[in-house]
This record gives C-alpha cells, structure tokens and sequence, in this order.
C-alpha cells in the first residue's frame, strides 16, 4: 500500500500520518493487538521527523485506537465493532500484509551466513534487518523465503542435507525466540498448535503461533514429536478453545484424519492445515473440521472469525 503523505497540504503532516494508519486498521491491514510501525520506521520511509511521527502514533491512542506496552511499541486496540466491520472481508485472503521493503540483499546476505555456518553473522544480519524493518516482514517474508530456497537448493542438489536441517534449525530457534519475546494475553482466547504425530514440517506452524500472539491470543504450541495420548493429556489440562493441527504429508492426513473424529469438548472448535492440503485440496474433505486455508493471514482471519461467530 505505497502511501503519499503531502508536506504541502495545509493538513498537518502528523494528521495525515494518523488518518492513513487509522484507514489501514479499519481496512484490516492491523489488526488488534497487532504492533503498528514503530516510530524509527515510519521516520525512514516516509522521510518524517521524530516528533511527527510520535504525535500521529499518539493521536491514535487518544482517539482509543491503540494503545503501548513499555518497550514493545504501539499496538492496536481491541475494537469488537471494527473486527464486524472487517472480517467478513478478509476471509479467503491470501496475502499478507505488505511492508514495503525488497529483502534480496538482505536474503542474500543471510544465505550466505547460513551456508558459511556462521552463527554469529547471521545473528548480525537479523538484528541489522530488524532494526529497519517490522518484525512482521522478517518472519513471514524474509524467513519463508529463505526456507524455500534452501529446499530448493537440496533438492537440487546443490546443498548437502546437513547445510538444508541446519539452515531450517538456525531460522527455527530464531523464529521461537521471537514468539517468546511476545508478551502472551492474559485474557486471549487459548489456542492449542501442534503438528500431527509423526509429522517433522512445523515452520508454518510456527509462523502461525507468532501471528496468534500478536493479535492476543493465549498460545499453547506443541509443535512436533507429539503422541496422541500426550496430545490429549495437554488438552484436559490447557482446555483450549480451539485446536489447530497441521499435516504435511499423506500419512500425517492420515492420522489427522482419525484425530477429527475423536469426540472433543462442544467448546472446542477443531480447525487443520498444511502443505499437504495444498498441495492436494481433495484431501480437505476427509478432515471433520474448520480448513484455515494455504496462508498464514487467511489462518488468522478465519480463526478470528470463528471467535467473533460467537460474540
């Protein structure tokens, strides 16, 4: 959403700032509890002193838009009458929201620590590249892509397995301690992730969890290596409202399949997911349950509807 903010208007350029962010979070582009641009970002690409940016931020607060949290940033509030007004746009939307920025210096500068297995340059370029850009950006643009192409690469074989498992575990562990510098909701919904037992594939499950904790959910993620009896022992102790399960494989469907039959809590919504969904949609059929769709913003869109469904 490429943005033009006049100086020359007699509208003070804070004003115009806050309407266009304001328009962005009735459109759906923010969405409760999600981190708006920070201060230094907004500065940056829109050439903006330090004080504009900081008043327009702050007209949104006082107009109940947002809110801050001490260290983390300016947020979106809770708004049940926009969230009406917008999620039955959203549903089936596929992309995600666009910051403005072409990460293939970026891209190739981290690959290039990856396959040097320099933890320490990748660390650097991480935090260069967060310092520029929204969190957002990194974690569901910049990472996936990385992924593909190292996939790509072994397949390829151009790469060998080891330089493939450990490219994916660098961004992993990334990936996780950004979920976990979330401050989670005290009074979100609790979602409970996990990937099929027996199914390896969770990135995507993981980017998931990360938007879910933005917008203010209670996120429980269980990720891989779950059994079926541990999986339902977390249940009786999280009792979550809804249940996410991911399959990447035909077998992980399979087993999948089997797990939406079993008899839950009538509070419980059971939704599902994954590559192997997208890669064959006839397989959706088989699953007794919500289909969140082949993207991470239409996951988020769809389960936050099926939270308002009940408002």
């Amino acid at each position: 959403m490429n943005v033009y903010l006049d100086k020359q208007q007699p509208t003070p350029v804070y004003l115009q700032l806050k309407e266009m962010l304001q328009d962005q979070i009735e459109q759906g582009v923010y969405h409760s509890h999600q981190r708006l641009p920070s201060e230094r970002y907004l500065c940056e690409h829109y050439s903006l002193s330090r004080m504009t940016a900081r008043r327009a931020l702050q007209e949104l607060i006082a107009d109940g838009l947002a809110y801050t949290r001490a260290g983390k940033g300016t947020f979106v509030k809770n708004c049940p009458s926009m969230m009406a007004k917008v999620l039955p746009n959203k549903i089936g939307q596929l992309s995600s929201p666009t910051y403005h920025f072409s990460p293939i210096d970026l891209q190739a500068e981290l690959i290039e620590q990856l396959l040097s297995f320099d933890a320490v340059g990748v660390e650097r370029v991480i935090k260069e590249t967060l310092a520029k850009y929204p969190l957002e950006s990194v974690v569901l643009e910049l990472f996936p892509t990385i992924i593909r192409q190292f996939e790509q690469l072994w397949r390829q074989g151009e790469i060998g397995l080891s330089v493939q498992q450990y490219a994916l575990m660098t961004l992993r562990y990334q990936l996780v301690s950004m979920i976990n510098a979330i401050t989670n909701s005290e009074v979100g919904q609790k979602v409970l992730l996990a990937c099929v037992p027996g199914d390896q594939h969770e990135m995507g499950l993981l980017s998931l969890a990360f938007r879910l904790r933005q917008r203010g959910f209670l996120v429980t993620y269980l990720g891989t290596n779950t059994t079926v009896t541990d999986f339902q022992q977390v249940i009786d102790m999280v009792q979550p409202k809804l249940i996410c399960l991911s399959a990447a494989t035909t077998p992980a469907v399979k087993v999948l399949e089997l797990l939406s039959q079993h008899t839950y809590s009538a509070e419980i919504k059971f939704t599902f997911g994954g590559v192997a969904f997208y890669q064959n949609p006839a397989l959706i059929k088989n699953i007794s349950g919500v289909y969140l769709g082949d993207m991470i913003e239409s996951a988020v869109t769809k389960i936050e509807s099926l939270f308002f469904e009940t408002i």
